[in-house]
């Protein structure tokens, strides 16, 4: 079912994306596999044919390993829901994650992840996400204030990158890591940088403790912020210990929190934890944020509704943390955002077990891979899939998009456990973008003229 197809009569404004894989004629899967090996190490979403983006599902193979390329709404459900007990995480994304998240949540499984899911999940919740957002308006305040003062052209996107860490060291440990900022900043980026890279190795049954030379490129970095992490872990528990007056911050809950069946979280793996945090949550929110000021600026008509809308916002009468109930037009917008640009462009998983739904059979040992960047593109599900269209989102019609055709924050059971978190984070965050926008952009553009 496609989703509304709003104001057809106006051009908009169509951002740009790669094109689709232009499919090898080599009739050898393995030949086929080789050749499009370099773009997949490259980038990912760039491996995906023109079929992807027209059928329910595209069978085919990497090498010898079976996959399905699946973006129909109907069956991503009957997959990912019905028959979530037959999912595992794919071998291939465990090679590229793993040695980095050990077992955080992305990357733990079985047991190991449903204590941590159930020892964590209380952290997220609403009475915490809620009180987190004053410190989001503090820090983005603040970093809104240095805008101000920046003259020429700027780096949208390394502002965006530097403000979400902020933002996400402030509410992960209030900041205990800020004393040498810029450089925890630069060891983040370049550990991001070459953590979601798979080696060419990793295609093949070569065992985990055959080195890769792509990961050494960002060891160091994980080195020195898995070691900032520990130290602030120890000193915060030895601060809990001492019954001190302590900021009720993630790192705070996660020392605290308890599962009835098996206690508190080890420091190990609130270790891991943090790690994945920053990991899932940095440059996401920055990508998200980069990308919806960027569709604005391309978009005047759109950007003045935003500027409005916030012009219109009651800030001191209304909590942060209720501010995206009276911004729905920028809501429309950062969702839209995200249709186009997903922070997270592909979810895989292994099968365990057959799955027969209709004409569909999947056999046992498939890797099942689903791109939100394919399925947010999807000709049969929305109309004009390549414009930047918030009225998308906007008012009933956001009602009218089927929850599997739009996965910014992944399907299932293991759906990102802090998907309330990020919404509040991107929304505050957004605002105070809003802000240095409408004390930045002149009078007269505005006003339209």
């Amino acid at each position: 079912m496609h989703a509304p197809d709003p104001d057809v009569s106006k051009a908009k404004f169509v951002p740009p994306a790669p094109k689709p894989w232009a499919d090898s004629h080599l009739k050898s899967a393995w030949l086929r596999s080789a050749a499009v090996l370099p773009t997949v190490i490259r980038n990912p979403i760039e491996s995906f044919s023109a079929e992807a983006y027209q059928s329910p599902y595209v069978m085919s193979r990497m090498f010898q390993q079976p996959m399905a390329m699946v973006h129909d709404p109907d069956l991503l459900r009957h997959i990912f829901v019905e028959n979530a007990n037959l999912l595992v995480a794919a071998p291939i994304r465990q090679k590229i994650l793993k040695p980095a998240l050990r077992e955080g949540m992305l990357t733990a499984e079985g047991d190991i992840w449903r204590r941590a899911r159930r020892t964590i999940a209380p952290v997220f919740a609403p009475r915490h996400v809620a009180g987190f957002a004053t410190s989001m308006r503090n820090v983005t305040d603040d970093y809104v204030e240095r805008l101000k003062h920046e003259t020429g052209e700027i780096r949208i996107a390394d502002h965006m990158t530097r403000l979400a860490y902020l933002v996400l060291s402030d509410t992960l440990f209030s900041g205990d890591l800020h004393n040498d900022s810029e450089n925890v900043i630069a060891d983040v980026a370049y550990f991001l940088q070459n953590l979601s890279r798979p080696d060419p190795i990793d295609f093949f049954a070569v065992p985990n403790w055959f080195p890769r030379l792509t990961k050494f490129r960002g060891s160091g970095a994980l080195k020195r912020l898995r070691n900032s992490v520990r130290i602030t872990a120890e000193q915060r528990q030895l601060r809990i210990n001492a019954g001190e007056d302590l900021p009720q911050d993630f790192l705070t809950l996660l020392l605290k929190t308890r599962d009835e069946e098996q206690g508190g979280l080890t420091l190990d793996e609130v270790e891991d934890n943090i790690i994945t945090f920053i990991a899932a949550g940095h440059e996401t929110t920055a990508r998200a944020l980069a990308w919806t000021l960027y569709l604005l600026a391309f978009d005047p008509s759109a950007r003045q509704r935003c500027l409005d809308e916030v012009d219109a916002l009651d800030i001191d009468g209304s909590a942060p943390h209720e501010w995206g109930e009276s911004l729905p037009w920028l809501t429309a917008c950062f969702e839209e955002s995200m249709r186009l640009y997903p922070p997270a462009g592909i979810i895989t998983r292994k099968l365990n077990g057959t799955i027969e739904h209709g004409d569909f059979h999947l056999e046992d040992g498939t890797v099942i891979v689903t791109s939100p960047w394919v399925l947010h593109r999807h000709q049969a599900l929305w109309d004009h899939p390549e414009q930047f269209r918030p009225d998308r989102f906007f008012g009933e019609n956001r009602n009218r998009i089927n929850k599997f055709a739009f996965l910014p924050f992944g399907l299932g059971h293991r759906v990102c456990i802090g998907n309330r978190f990020a919404c509040k984070k991107l929304r505050s965050s957004w605002f105070n973008c809003c802000v240095i926008l409408s004390l930045n952009i002149p009078a007269s553009l505005r006003h339209g003229r």
